[in-house]
C-alpha cells in the first residue's frame, strides 16, 4: 500500500456540523475545488473500528423529475480507487462519470488513505468496502440490485472479494433451497451417512429423522435470504449487488511482482500459499454480471491479468457462455420457465434463490488497444463511456425486471391469502351450521321418545280455543 502523503484534501466542519472537503494544494483547489465541494463528505465506521471518509453525490435530476425518484432508480457506482491515490484525486473523473452516465457516485478512502483513520491492511481494506456498501443500503436507501462495484487496479481486490462472498452466500442459499424439493430426499442421505459413520465407529446409531425434519434442521443451521436482498453466511452480510466493473484488475499481489510470464521460480509460484488478493481464484465465485477493462500495453499490471480474470469469470458460469451485453435476458428466461409451474422451489428462485446455481451472462471484456495502466479512459473516452453505459443500463433494466417479478409474487401471495381466508370462513360457517343441524335433530328426537323407554309421546298443539 502506498497512500499519498500528505493527503490531497482536508475536511472542515462548519457551525452546523456539516463536513466539507477542500484541496490542500492551491492549484488543485482553483481548478477542481468546485467539483470537490459539490460532494457530500461523511465519516463511516467499519467493523474494525476505523473511520473512513466517504464522498457521495446523487445522480443529476432530469427535467420535471423528483430528485428522490432520480436517486432511487439510478445506479449507485461505488468506486474503489487504485494505489497511490486518495478519494479527492478521483473526484474530477468521478464527477465526469456521474454527469455522463447519470449515476449516484460514491468514492471512499481505505483505512490509512486520505484522512481516514487506521492503517492500510488487507483486512481493513475488505472491511472498508463492506462498511460502504452497508452505508449505501442502510443510510441512503440504495437498492442492492442497483449497486455496481467499480474496482481499479488494487481496488479490484476488495471488489472481487465482496462479490465472491456474495456469490458464496448465493450458492449456499441455492443449495438449501434445493434441499427443500421433495425429490431431494436430504433426510435419507443424512441417515445413510450417519449409519455408515456409526457402523465404522461401532457406536449406536442415532435416532432416525424424517426427511422433512432433517431438512428443517439443515435450514435452521444456516441463514436464508432476508427481505432486503441481503444474504448472510455466518455473521457477515453481503448484499446481492447488481454488477461489477474491474478496470486494470490484478490477479493477485504476488502475480503483480512476478512479471508478465512468471515461471516456476517466480514469487507467485514459490509463495502461492502466502499470496494476498487472489482475485483470479475468487472470480469464479462471482454471481453477478462483471465487465473487465484492461489495456493491452499495461506494464504495471500486465494484460494477462485481465485475461485470466475474465476466463475465471467464464468458468463460474453454468454454460460457459461469456457473451451478451443485456443482463436482463437471463432474468427474463428464468422468469418464463418458472411461471410454467407453481412449486415452492420456483417461487424461491424468483426471490433470488434457486434449485441450482443461477445462470450468469457476463458481458464481453473491453480490451483497450495500446492503453497502459492509467489511460484506459484517455485512449478512447467515448468508447469507454459507451461500454460502461451499456453495462450499467442493462443492470438497471434487470433490477427493474426483478422489481416487477417481486410485485407479481406479492400479488399472487395476496390472492392466495385471500382465497385461503375465504375458504377458512366457509369452513367455519359449514362447521357451525352442521353443529346447529345436529343439535336440532337431537332435540327433535328427544321429544319423540317417552319416559318409559320408547313409547311415543303425543305432542299437543296449543290453539287459541284451548
Amino acid at each position: 500500500f502506498f497512500p499519498p502523503r500528505p493527503p490531497s484534501y482536508a475536511l472542515l466542519r462548519d457551525v452546523r456540523g456539516n463536513v466539507h472537503a477542500r484541496y490542500t494544494d492551491g492549484g488543485s483547489q482553483i481548478t477542481a475545488g468546485g467539483r470537490l465541494a459539490a460532494f457530500d463528505a461523511h465519516f463511516v465506521r467499519t467493523k474494525r473500528n476505523t473511520e473512513i471518509v466517504v464522498l457521495s453525490m446523487d445522480a443529476p435530476t432530469k427535467n420535471g423529475e423528483d430528485s428522490s425518484d432520480s436517486k432511487k432508480h439510478a445506479i449507485t457506482l461505488i468506486v474503489s480507487h487504485g494505489n497511490a491515490l486518495d478519494a479527492a484525486m478521483f473526484v474530477p473523473f468521478g464527477r465526469r462519470l456521474r454527469d455522463t452516465l447519470n449515476v449516484n457516485i460514491v468514492l471512499y478512502d481505505y483505512s490509512g488513505y486520505g484522512v481516514s483513520t487506521g492503517s492500510a491492511s488487507v483486512r481493513n481494506v475488505y472491511a472498508d468496502l463492506e462498511a460502504v456498501v452497508d452505508w449505501c443500503v442502510d443510510a441512503r436507501g440504495a437498492d442492492p440490485a442497483r449497486i455496481v462495484l467499480y474496482g481499479q487496479s488494487i481496488g479490484s481486490a476488495p471488489t472481487c472479494r465482496y462479490a465472491a462472498k456474495a456469490g458464496e452466500a448465493h450458492d449456499a442459499y441455492a443449495l438449501l433451497d434445493a434441499s427443500r424439493m421433495p425429490d431431494a430426499n436430504v433426510g435419507e442421505r443424512m441417515r445413510a451417512a450417519n449409519e455408515k459413520k456409526n457402523k465404522s465407529n461401532k457406536v449406536a446409531p442415532a435416532p432416525s429423522a424424517s426427511s422433512e425434519h432433517a431438512t428443517e434442521m439443515c435450514l435452521d443451521a444456516m441463514t436464508a435470504m432476508t427481505p432486503n436482498a441481503c444474504l448472510t453466511l455466518g455473521t457477515r452480510p453481503h448484499h446481492q449487488i447488481g454488477g461489477v466493473v474491474l478496470v486494470s484488475p490484478i490477479m493477485s499481489g504476488l502475480n503483480v511482482i512476478s512479471g508478465e510470464s512468471p515461471g516456476c521460480c517466480a514469487p507467485a509460484s514459490v509463495f502461492a500459499a502466502c499470496d494476498v488478493f487472489p482475485n483470479h481464484e475468487r472470480a469464479s465465485k462471482i454471481r453477478c454480471p462483471t465487465l473487465v477493462v484492461h489495456g493491452t500495453r499495461d506494464v504495471q499490471v500486465p494484460f494477462r491479468h485481465g485475461v485470466v480474470i475474465h476466463e475465471a469469470l467464464s468458468s463460474g458460469c453454468d454454460d460457459g457462455d461469456d457473451g451478451g451485453d443485456d443482463v436482463e435476458e437471463s432474468v427474463a428466461e428464468n422468469d418464463a420457465s418458472e411461471r410454467k409451474t407453481n412449486t415452492k422451489q420456483n417461487k424461491r428462485a424468483r426471490r433470488g434463490g434457486g434449485g441450482s446455481r443461477a445462470k450468469i451472462t457476463h458481458p464481453e471484456p473491453y480490451w483497450v488497444a495500446g492503453a497502459g495502466h492509467d489511460d484506459v479512459y484517455e485512449r478512447n473516452p467515448s468508447a469507454f463511456l459507451d461500454r460502461l453505459r451499456g453495462f450499467l443500463e442493462s443492470v438497471n433494466r434487470a433490477a427493474s425486471l426483478r422489481e416487477t417479478m417481486r410485485g407479481d409474487d406479492f400479488a399472487n401471495f395476496n390472492a392466495v391469502r385471500d382465497s385461503a381466508e375465504r375458504a377458512r370462513e366457509a369452513a367455519r360457517f359449514n362447521e357451525t351450521r352442521d353443529g346447529a343441524e345436529a343439535e336440532r335433530a337431537f332435540f327433535l328426537s328427544s321429544l319423540s321418545l317417552g319416559r318409559d323407554g320408547g313409547a311415543p309421546v303425543r305432542v299437543m298443539e296449543m290453539t287459541r280455543d284451548g
